[in-house]
């Protein structure tokens, strides 16, 4: 699976505060958002999710990496709307 994937996955769980929520949300099970995540922290090398039965925390890691990643996938999607409006646009004489 790709790193922006499981960026996503990781995104998804953190604003939805929990992997049942996140699961729900995106229509993907919480068994596989738990798995990307855990591949993404396994690739990292870092703890990015404390857990528990009941709730989730980010550690210092976590937090970084939620920034940066949210402003990556941020400008990602503004470059994919860029590149399809210069499609739209008209060319020639």
């Amino acid at each position: 699976m790709d790193t922006l994937t499981r960026m996503r996955a990781f995104i998804s769980v953190v604003e939805n505060e929990g992997f049942s929520a996140a699961a729900r949300k995106t229509g993907r099970s919480k068994a596989l958002l738990s798995k990307y995540v855990r591949e993404l922290e396994d690739e990292l090398g870092a703890l990015l999710i404390n857990r528990t039965t009941r709730q989730i925390a980010l550690t210092a890691a976590g937090e970084v990496y939620l920034s940066r990643a949210s402003a990556i996938l941020s400008d990602l999607e503004s470059l994919n709307e860029e590149a399809r409006e210069a499609t739209g646009e008209a060319k020639g004489t």
